[in-house]
Parts: C-alpha cells; sequence; structure tokens
C-alpha cells in the first residue's frame, strides 16, 4: 500500500461581517457563526499529483483543530467547490457555489490543540475520474450555533490542512524480449563473434527489436535496462577460461567468465541508454573458438526495460 500526505495548496475563509476582505493570510480558517465574523465558510484547496492508480482506496483530510464554542459536538461539513475561484481574492460578497458530500466530523472541545479526520475517498475519486473539477473544498457548520477555526497554510505546515491518500501500488509492468539459440548443439563459434539466437521466445516491447542474421538487439528507447544472459560450453580451442561479454555499440559492458571450459557461463547487467539506438549483443571474448554443448538449448538471453 503507498501513501501521499498532501500539504494545501491554498487556504481562506468568508466572512458574512466582512463581505469584502479576503482571508487568505490568516493563521486560521473559520467555519459556522461567529460573533465577531458572523456566518463563515472555510475554504481549501490540494492540487492532486498524477497518480499511478485511476482510484485510490482511501483518502483523509487532516483538519488541526485551533479553537471552538460550545461544548457540544459540532458536526461540519465538506462541500464540493463547484466553480473555479482565486484563493488570493475570494470574498463572501463573491459567494461560491458548492455541493455537500456527505463526509461530516463531529468536532469535540477535546479535540481542540488536535487533528480531526475525515473520509473524503468518494470526492476524490471523483476528481481522478473527472466526474467533478478539483476546484477545492468548503466547510460548512449547519447547526447556525457554534464556531470552529482551523489551522491554515499561513501558519505552518504543521498546522495547515493535509489530504492523506493510499492507494495499493500498481505492479511494474516488465517490457522486453527473450531469446534462445536451440539449433547449434556441438557447433562452433568464432572469436570475438556474435551468439547468433534462432528463437524468440517473447517479445513485449517495441522499443526493443532483434536481427537473426547478426544477432544485434536494438534498442530505440532510452532507458535503463537489465540484461541476463547463459551460454553452455564444451570447450574451446585453447583457453582454459571462457569468456563472453555484452557488448553496447563497440564497448563491453559486462564480462561473464568461468574457469570450467565445459558448463555454463552466465552473466547480467544493468546498462543505462542515454541515446537511443544502442546495439547490445553477447559476444565470444574468450580469445578462441569455443564449441556450443550438445544441449537442447545451447544460450538464452533476457532483455528488459526497468
Amino acid at each position: 500500500m503507498a501513501m501521499q500526505t498532501l500539504l494545501s495548496s491554498g487556504t481562506s475563509f468568508v466572512s458574512g461581517a466582512f463581505v469584502n476582505v479576503n482571508f487568505s493570510a490568516s493563521a486560521s480558517m473559520i467555519a459556522g457563526i461567529s460573533p465577531v465574523y458572523s456566518n463563515c465558510i472555510s475554504l481549501l484547496q490540494f492540487a492532486i499529483p498524477p497518480l499511478p492508480v485511476a482510484s485510490v482506496d482511501r483518502a483523509v483530510l487532516r483538519l488541526f483543530v485551533m479553537y471552538k464554542t460550545g461544548i457540544e459536538p459540532t458536526p461540519v461539513v465538506v462541500n464540493r467547490i463547484t466553480s473555479a475561484f482565486d484563493m488570493a481574492t475570494v470574498t463572501y460578497n463573491a459567494m461560491l457555489t458548492f455541493a455537500a458530500t456527505g463526509s461530516t466530523v463531529n468536532v469535540n472541545i477535546s479535540d481542540v490543540m488536535r487533528y480531526v479526520e475525515i473520509d473524503v475517498t468518494a470526492l476524490v475519486n471523483q476528481w481522478l475520474d473527472g466526474t467533478y473539477p478539483n476546484y477545492g473544498m468548503a466547510l460548512t457548520i449547519p447547526s447556525g450555533i457554534t464556531e470552529v477555526q482551523f489551522g491554515t497554510k499561513a501558519i505552518s505546515a504543521v498546522y495547515e490542512p493535509k489530504l492523506v491518500v493510499e492507494y495499493s501500488a500498481a505492479p511494474a509492468m516488465l517490457a522486453g524480449i527473450q531469446a534462445q539459440l536451440q539449433g547449434s548443439p556441438g557447433a562452433l563459434i568464432a572469436d570475438n563473434a556474435n551468439v547468433v539466437f534462432d528463437t524468440i521466445l517473447a517479445s513485449q516491447s517495441a522499443g526493443i527489436s532483434y536481427n537473426a542474421g547478426t544477432g544485434e538487439f536494438t534498442i530505440s528507447e532510452p532507458g535503463n535496462y537489465y540484461i541476463s544472459w547463459w551460454v553452455v560450453t564444451d570447450g574451446s580451442a585453447g583457453p582454459v577460461n571462457m569468456v563472453f561479454s555484452i557488448m553496447m555499440d563497440a564497448s563491453p559492458v559486462v564480462l561473464g567468465n568461468s574457469p570450467i571450459v565445459t558448463g555454463q557461463v552466465k552473466g547480467d547487467a544493468l546498462i543505462t541508454v542515454a541515446a537511443a539506438p544502442a546495439v547490445v549483443r553477447l559476444v565470444n571474448q574468450t580469445g578462441a573458438n569455443v564449441v556450443f554443448a550438445n544441449t537442447p538449448v545451447q544460450a538464452n538471453i533476457t532483455i528488459f526495460s526497468v
């Protein structure tokens, strides 16, 4: 489960007593009926970054309660703002339109100087799937009796509103190619020659192509790639070490070698293709001809993007 905590991108409130005043610089935002500010509505916005999922499993609005009147619980309603506005200029006279979401919380006197949490999963998913545009939230108190003051962006990140989203991380999708050499049991591969794979087992990336005549893989998209390979040998024309190398363009990347002339030589490599296209090949660098083993599969290679 992945989680992101988003700080508000803007906070304010509008006041029925100061109908032309913008309060976006205030250290608190008021909702409800205040003896000084009259009828008040708290406003807040969050910029939700691109997520790797279409919907979240849970979204919670966290509000720091700075002050509350009355000893009875005060119901606070989260409303969806239905039109665009500028947090830096909004006033009571330029009243916003909004609609209740069904997300509420009862703020108690014991919650003062603490955070309260409101489940806003449905609203956030409606923003993510395009049902409604994300214009922000308005906090109202329908009782018309008490007021609650919440921390704002102007005071500090410790007390400002936060939106916590949780989602099941999407599995990493691997796109690549796998090839084998199956038709050369007991055959020779010359020194400095490419292993020419003759069978494509899987090809799941348009960015990786293979030339069956030369044994060359062409990577046409920049990025990071992982390569895993093995070759089964049955002797050489002299050296006692079997050496094969992944080459990218004309440069060796990673050597794989074995002191056993009969058996499996294997290796892997993590490469970065900064400028595409790049040509990758597996090359015999033993210093002599090598005999492939008399087995059903003589070599295997897998390349995929990371």
